[in-house]
């Protein structure tokens, strides 16, 4: 499952570079932004000769409860006024200084500095009386004093009359505007619904327009805050709708699109909301990749996915998302140990107990609260405070997204005592503080951790003790961030933690969320965390629901309840097997998924049986898995057929057992999809190609990536490993050769270095080396063949007869005579590497995409979804065909002793064997 996070405006220490530091976490609570005008400052000057000098260009935003000021000159800060501290706005009559007639001036009792310096800091409040001159450079005064003098004006009512004048204001100004059509990608596109809603995200909502045509959604906002003018998702690229709740109302929906972008949209109504979805879920172009739930419980108690990606599937299901603070993920506090020096994960005494919760590990605590809870006369509850709420998150998250804490806290960090100081001592305060009950977030067990880290310099002060708040300080166990969420992932997805997970599920998704069972489980918070505590639509005092919306934003809120039954437990005796049994067979693939079995292969008589791959012909179906998201785009076994490494675009390696059935190993290797795979011999490492150009060395007994080097200056499409040589091939035309090493010191591989590169004409797309790793075989896109002498750095031989078909793949036999070939023209070649004539030339049914070939037995895999058993010699004939998919067979291999088959069909990776192997 894709990890995500909310987007951080903030850039770094200091604004360097940046025009603008206006955003809406400037602005109070439902505070809307209306327009902005280009202005110049002018300072409180006496003299004539000041004027240039002081004067200031920016920005004026014009907001309901304010007015900002945005210079352009960074090392000025952002002026905050509000309309309540104003004396006067009235337009400026020249006196001779100021060389302008469109000016006017606002006197103002206080006013805010925000950002002084350039720097993310606690905003500065000034107490002093202060006249700021504003010079209009286009439009006219009146009409933006009209507006301004109207909303100083509702800041002097009482709050009802307040709320009732500039609620009239926004209505206004959004009727006065309609969706701009010339947004609209395509003249052809039919405009299906046409609305209004606000898009959400971490503190802040922004009023806009929506718009639903044949083939995409829009969101227009009606002012310029966004980055884009207006957002756009086209039908076809929609992958889920979630419908989410906002401020405890069903009317939120959160659109995900296949590129991994997504945006959180609010409707006036839940019924407004499920008419645009039902619209849009009728809609041809529409095709979502949902898994129902309970298909992924199954599949998560079976092993096929782990307990990261569950407890993300199950918090998005209960409406938490990455785009609403006060709904954002929950994860659990596992580990206990905070002290020793080496985290011991076969040791009970290392976790929490997770079948209850935060709030009732300690004994002495919980009587106080059971105290509190028996004496309370009206709507009792336990805990006063929310495992997860907007400044929780942000407690965890400061370092990475100061300027969210400076929204939440009014423009304050918290006290430097109060900060996010030690892993330890936040672990020992939630056992023991009377108002502490957090939770965790993803980011725990995300490595690598940089939330942990003070990388954009902040001032936080100094602690009691003098000591300075700068990086987290991590448990003796822990050598870094990226170690600490590391480990505290390995715990997530150990055997004691997975036995008892499902326990903290009933607490937080499941059946002891609420009522009894909750009261019986010492799982009870305040009403106004549930869904149901309150109806704010039934609320008409202003004050009143005011105070409830901020109190339900900053409190946190009970995810959505997902099971009404105790949640059954993971089949831990299974040790996380992946099978093929009925319960298991899904239909979508979204997520991890095991098929229905293949149907077999038709067998044939051999009547030269002396090498062992003619028993291939007796092949069936053994079982098949989806272990990725995206198409697989290599394969292979371990010698002895095992194990099956794959790699994907999703960016995953991931190390399969096959006698086992399950999962051993899943890696997230790059930010890009991985293109390639080969493994050593002893299939201990397996070397990765990557779209983002580089070549990862990742060791399976150190379960990481112990190198990492920059390879070509295009994506990476083939790898080939034999004994110490390296070969990669790129979209940049080059091959490389590499000397390479298994040898690895200290958790880390020596860097690969390179002997020589072969440039082409063309991309590159297969390559293979000869098994004296003296010459390296190269197949083009354009249909070329290729052999290169490593040593001597020049071409032995060239090969066109596939031109201009792309080469698919390529291989050298045994003693590396003869070179095979499969290309886009329905044909494989066996071409002599001494003389480079083409021996022969064998017409197929249907292209073969990749094959596996011991001479003169060939084992391939075609665009039409069926492998072929193929004999070249002494005549040429396919002996059997087996499997049948709905997909074309991206890549295959064979076990050394031919009695394994691994094939792949987009996310499916297929295991066939032979009977007598069964």
């Amino acid at each position: 499952m894709a990890v995500h996070s909310f987007v951080n405006p903030t850039h770094g220490g200091a604004y360097a570079g940046m025009q603008e530091r206006f955003s809406l976490l400037l602005l109070e609570f439902g505070e809307v932004y209306f327009e902005d005008f280009t202005v110049v400052y002018y300072p409180h000057v006496k003299r004539e000769e000041e004027i240039e000098e002081r004067k200031q260009h920016g920005r004026l935003k014009v907001c309901s409860h304010s007015i900002l000021f945005d210079p352009l000159d960074i090392g000025h800060p952002v002026i905050k006024i509000c309309y309540k501290h104003c004396k006067f706005i009235k337009e400026w009559q020249n006196t001779g200084f100021i060389r302008s007639d469109n000016c006017f001036m606002v006197k103002a009792s206080q006013f805010t500095e925000i950002f002084e310096g350039g720097f993310i800091a606690p905003f500065s409040f000034v107490k002093r009386e202060e006249n700021f001159l504003f010079s209009l450079t286009y439009g006219q005064v009146e009409r933006v004093l009209s507006k301004i003098l109207q909303l100083h004006r509702a800041s002097t009512l009482d709050a009802a009359d307040r709320s009732q004048l500039i609620k009239h204001i926004v209505q206004a100004q959004h009727a006065s505007v309609s969706f701009n059509t010339s947004w609209l990608e395509d003249l052809h596109e039919r405009i299906l619904v046409e609305t209004t809603g606000e898009r959400i995200a971490p503190l802040v909502s922004n009023p806009g327009r929506i718009m639903l045509t044949s083939s995409r959604l829009y969101f227009q906002p009606y002012n310029n805050v966004e980055p884009e003018p207006v957002i756009k998702i086209r039908l076809s690229d929609m992958k889920q709708l979630s419908k989410r709740r906002y401020l405890l109302k069903h009317v939120g929906v959160e659109v995900f699109d296949k590129s991994g972008h997504h945006v959180f949209l609010a409707f006036h109504s839940e019924l407004a909301r499920d008419s645009l979805i039902e619209l849009i879920l009728i809609q041809p172009d529409v095709k979502l990749e949902d898994v129902p739930l309970s298909e992924m419980t199954v599949r998560w108690q079976n092993g096929s996915i782990s307990n990261y990606d569950y407890l993300l599937y199950l918090n998005n299901q209960a409406s938490r998302t990455f785009s609403d603070l006060t709904q954002y993920p929950v994860f659990p506090w596992v580990i206990s140990d905070y002290t020793s020096a080496v985290l011991d994960l076969t040791n009970p005494h290392s976790f929490r107990d997770l079948s209850k919760p935060i709030g009732a590990l300690n004994k002495r605590r919980l009587a106080y609260f059971k105290e509190r809870y028996a004496s309370m006369p009206d709507k009792p509850f336990l805990y006063g405070s929310h495992y997860s709420a907007p400044g929780y998150v942000l407690y965890y998250l400061v370092r990475q997204a100061p300027e969210y804490l400076l929204c939440l806290q009014g423009g304050r960090f918290d006290r430097a005592n109060r900060l996010f100081h030690s892993i330890a001592q936040t672990w020992s305060n939630v056992l023991q503080d009377n108002v502490d009950v957090k939770e965790v977030i993803p980011e725990f067990y995300q490595p690598p951790g940089d939330f942990l880290l003070n990388e954009k310099g902040l001032d936080f002060g100094l602690r009691n003790d003098g000591e300075k708040i700068d990086d987290i300080i991590l448990p003796p166990w822990a050598s870094s961030p990226e170690d600490f969420t590391t480990k505290c992932r390995e715990a997530l997805e150990c055997d004691y933690v997975s036995e008892h997970l499902h326990h903290w599920i009933d607490l937080i998704f499941g059946y002891k969320q609420r009522g009894k069972e909750a009261v019986e489980a010492d799982n009870v918070f305040h009403y106004l965390a549930y869904e149901g505590g309150v109806n704010l639509d039934q609320i008409t005092d202003p004050d009143h629901y005011a105070a409830l919306e901020q109190q339900i934003r900053e409190f946190g809120q009970i995810p959505d309840q997902l099971f009404i039954k105790p949640h059954p437990s993971k089949h831990l005796s299974k040790a996380s097997k992946v099978t093929s049994d009925e319960q298991l067979s899904f239909s979508i693939t979204e997520y991890c998924q095991i098929d229905q079995p293949k149907v077999e292969a038709a067998t044939v008589d051999i009547s030269d049986p002396s090498s062992p791959w003619y028993n291939l012909v007796n092949i069936v179906h053994n079982h098949s898995y989806k272990l990725h998201k995206e198409e697989i785009t290599a394969v292979k076994l371990s010698p002895d057929g095992n194990t099956v490494f794959s790699v994907s675009q999703d960016k995953c390696l991931k190390i399969y057992s096959v006698p086992d059935k399950m999962q051993k190993r899943s890696a997230t290797i790059s930010n890009l999809p991985l293109s390639a795979l080969d493994i050593n011999m002893e299939g201990s490492l397996a070397v990765v190609g990557s779209w983002d150009n580089n070549v990862y060395i990742y060791s399976v007994d150190y379960g990481t990536v112990v190198n990492t080097n920059y390879a070509h200056d295009n994506s990476v499409t083939c790898v080939r490993w034999k004994k110490n040589i390296l070969t990669t091939g790129s979209l940049d035309c080059t091959v490389k050769v590499w000397e390479i090493s298994s040898s690895i010191q200290g958790g880390k591989i020596s860097p690969p270095i390179l002997k020589v590169e072969f440039d082409h004409d063309s991309e590159i797309n297969c390559l293979d080396i000869d098994p004296t790793c003296k010459f390296v075989a190269v197949g083009t896109n354009q249909g070329n063949v290729l052999i290169w002498d490593i040593e001597e750095a020049e071409k032995t031989c060239e090969c066109e007869d596939h031109t201009p078909q792309p080469v698919n793949h390529i291989s050298f036999n045994k003693d590396g005579s003869l070179l095979l070939s499969c290309a886009g023209d329905l044909t494989i070649k066996l071409i002599d590497t001494v003389t480079g004539n083409v021996t022969l030339s064998y017409s197929v049914p249907s292209i073969i995409s990749c094959f596996v070939w011991n001479d003169p037995v060939v084992v391939a895999g075609t665009e039409a979804g069926n492998a072929m058993i193929i004999q070249l010699h002494p005549s040429p004939k396919v002996l059997t065909t087996f499997g049948k998919s709905s997909g074309a067979i991206n890549k295959i291999d064979v076990s050394k002793d031919a009695t394994t088959v691994v094939l792949t069909t987009m996310k499916t990776v297929e295991i066939w064997m032979i009977k007598s192997a069964l």
